[in-house]
């Protein structure tokens, strides 16, 4: 097959082609459109054996630019100091070698919150975008490094006053003199405080789904600790015995199980504003309160668990809202790293860091679907396919292989600067 845009090709029908690797280009000044999202791309689109997988190859600083971790309207220095500890969290990951679903796949991090939120260029073509690529320039190949090797710069949004040890959030974590407790005063967020209330049988019925209680629910206890103490843990006696776990593993089974009662959880705040999630911290309580309630003459009982905590993240490392306040209050980026990272300061990370990163913008989706105002240059499975005028492809996964998907259009034109022959 050729290469390249036959302009006295017929129209293309929709029509579908398989295989099992496509990559997907953009050329001139174009960009991939995806999930309303813009990317630089390209783009590579495998079938793998859970569905549609698609991973972004971009360059460094185009990828730390596409970090949306905090609003670009705030302090600089808080915006510097967010550049440093997303590209040393880069880095560490990197050293660290792909999970096995990044190896399976062929990426180097994630664009979720699992990893750290990226999500193309939309944000910084935005009216703050500069800022934050001011940010990501200003603080060039700057990370943290502790014992030769880039540090684990984990980083939160928000705390309930102060972060907390590593290893009292996640057990058997290794302990780090960088990633221990610290003030966090100051934080003007929505979730330094937060807490929420069910009916006793809902809650029973959450914790069922949850697969933490069994039959009826006698008692649940929260046992709380000092910072180096060991995490937060809950007692959960049922009529199977009592299930002891920690509240950052708690948490985990409590949102998922929370879509069971989508018109009750996620909660909202008394300003009527939804949570972002249904338990937000690994710092929270869970008590039983009996109440008495009146309906005329009659007394009756209601009984309710009521649900309190503070923060919104793991709590371990930066606090996102905490640097804002320091920034706020007019301490430099360099201040705000070494006040959360155990007196960490920025050096340069050449060595750690690659001129291009692949990211897993799609993991194991039943299929994508990717537009552009330009002209995209498309293989599948190494022989290029013709491309009439800019639209929307489609990029199903049926039996273990890629169904792509033409769009329908009129004939095709080519862009300015491009040969009317093929190449």
């Amino acid at each position: 097959m050729s290469v390249g845009l036959f302009i006295d090709a017929p129209p293309s029908p929709a029509a579908e082609l398989e295989g099992s690797r496509v990559e997907v280009s953009v050329g001139g000044d174009g960009y991939l459109e995806l999930n309303g999202r813009r990317y630089q791309g390209p783009f590579i689109i495998t079938a793998e054996d859970d569905g549609v997988a698609l991973v972004e190859r971009v360059g460094l600083e185009t990828y730390l630019e596409g970090i949306r971790e905090v609003p670009f309207s705030w302090d600089e220095h808080a915006l510097a100091a967010q550049a440093v500890a997303a590209r040393t969290y880069l880095a560490w990951t990197l050293i660290g070698g792909r999970t096995e679903t990044g190896r399976r796949i062929g990426y180097d991090i994630c664009a979720t919150a699992a990893c750290q939120v990226y999500a193309g260029v939309d944000a910084v073509l935005g009216p703050e975008g500069g800022r934050w690529s001011a940010a990501v320039t200003d603080t060039t190949g700057e990370i943290l490094v502790f014992d030769g090797e880039p540090a684990r710069a984990f980083y939160s949004s928000t705390t309930g006053g102060r972060t907390r040890n590593i290893e009292d959030i996640w057990p058997g974590s290794a302990p780090a003199p960088y990633l221990v407790g610290v003030s966090s005063t100051g934080e003007n967020s929505p979730f330094v405080e937060w807490s929420w209330e069910l009916p006793a049988y809902q809650m029973e019925r959450l914790l069922r789904v949850a697969g933490v209680a069994s039959g009826e629910v006698q008692s649940v206890t929260t046992n709380t600790t000092e910072n180096g103490e060991g995490p937060w843990t809950v007692d959960i006696a049922s009529d199977t015995g009592t299930v002891s776990l920690d509240t950052w593993d708690l948490r985990a089974k409590i949102n998922a199980a929370a879509s069971v009662m989508p018109h009750l959880l996620p909660a909202s705040n008394e300003e009527g504003r939804v949570y972002p999630t249904t338990i937000l911290s690994p710092e929270y309580t869970i008590r039983y309160e009996m109440r008495v309630g009146h309906i005329d003459d009659n007394v009756y009982l209601d009984p309710h668990y009521v649900v309190e905590g503070g923060g919104w993240g793991h709590l371990i490392g930066m606090s996102q809202f905490g640097a804002q306040a320091m920034a706020e209050r007019g301490a430099t980026y360099v201040e705000i790293l070494a006040h959360y990272y155990g007196g960490l300061t920025p050096v340069e990370g050449d060595g750690f860091l690659p001129e291009e990163v692949s990211v897993g913008l799609v993991i194991g989706d039943e299929g994508v679907t990717v537009d552009t105002d330009s002209f995209l240059r498309i293989t599948l499975d190494g022989e290029a396919l013709d491309v009439p005028d800019p639209g929307a492809w489609t990029f199903s996964w049926e039996n273990g292989r890629l169904v792509v998907i033409r769009p329908s259009s009129g004939p095709p034109r080519v862009p300015p600067g491009m040969p009317d022959v093929p190449v």
